[in-house]
């Protein structure tokens, strides 16, 4: 008999997500909770996302000895506790990689016109952000780049639910590469977002204005990137000020030819990798699932 996951109507996690409920439903029974039900203490888990780790509900189920899990999985980790933590510096791969699926962007191929050098997505206004914009200076003439007000060509308004995730091939047949500015730029890289996954599966090389060991940390992942046309060494570089710098050389120093045939090897090896459903879904239930089941069998 499969382990009970009860949720709260109307809140969202990753177990709502509807192009996952296929790989939740293979392991447990999952349904809302009704507060005139008695739940089985042993068999059963309450899944709250992080904003509601402690507020009156969570508190009240774990006063009557039930077992609450927080779902972390889209955020940095945060301090709970008395809590089981789901958390996974991989999950953004996982949970891209099944959604871009599920929307059928795993199914573009590249058709380059490369009329222009960079695409440069970044949208949300940050000081740090500024800093890079403004460093970029007159290049960003050659990019297709958005910041603030200024959208991609062809994008769909940021007012629109899933705006972050829409997929338009035109900005990749476009150009040349991605310079990707990730979410967070300080300290050692741990979590990668969706930003760096999107050259990864739609066939694009990229330098990345991130954290120190940001390609470090996708050869683990068994990605490849772009030593051959690129200056990598950037990756290895603490401060983040040197680093961009190192970034900025990179982008310069980028000879614009059609791809030739490494580059075209590494971009199918990424595209296929990353919308590796059986390694995927594999992944997920050994790091996610199984522990999980663990935890309530304990």
């Amino acid at each position: 008999m499969k382990n009970k996951l009860i949720l709260r109507a109307g809140e969202f996690t990753s177990f709502t997500s509807h192009y996952l409920i296929s790989v939740w439903n293979r392991y447990f029974d999952i349904s809302h909770y009704d507060a005139d039900k008695t739940y089985d203490r042993h068999n059963t888990l309450f899944a709250v996302n992080w904003p509601q780790a402690n507020d009156e509900y969570s508190q009240r189920l774990r006063d009557q000895g039930y077992r609450v899990i927080v779902d972390n999985l889209m955020e940095p980790p945060i301090d709970v506790t008395d809590y089981y933590l789901i958390l996974n510096p991989n999950w953004c791969w996982y949970n891209e990689s099944v959604l871009w699926r599920y929307l059928g962007y795993d199914q573009y191929q590249p058709n380059k016109n490369y009329s222009k050098l960079s695409l440069m997505p970044i949208r949300r206004q940050s000081k740090i952000r500024d800093h890079i914009v403004d460093k970029m200076g007159t290049r960003l003439d050659n990019f297709v780049w958005s910041y603030q007000g200024q959208a991609l060509p062809g994008d769909i308004s940021w007012d629109i639910d899933g705006y972050q995730r829409f997929f338009n091939p035109g900005w990749y047949d476009d150009t040349y590469f991605s310079t990707v500015v990730e979410t967070w730029q300080e300290g050692k890289c741990d979590l990668i977002s969706e930003k760096i996954f999107k050259p990864l599966a739609y066939y694009h090389p990229f330098v990345a204005i991130g954290q120190l060991h940001t390609l470090t940390r996708l050869h683990q992942l068994g990605f490849e990137t772009y030593e051959n046309l690129f200056d990598e060494s950037y990756d290895d570089i603490v401060n983040f000020d040197q680093r961009f710098d190192a970034v900025i050389n990179a982008i310069d120093n980028f000879d614009p030819q059609p791809y030739d045939s490494i580059t075209m090897g590494k971009l199918q090896h990424n595209h296929a990798h990353f919308f590796n459903q059986t390694l995927v879904e594999s992944r997920i239930v050994t790091e996610i699932i199984e522990p999980l089941i663990n935890y309530i069998e304990t």
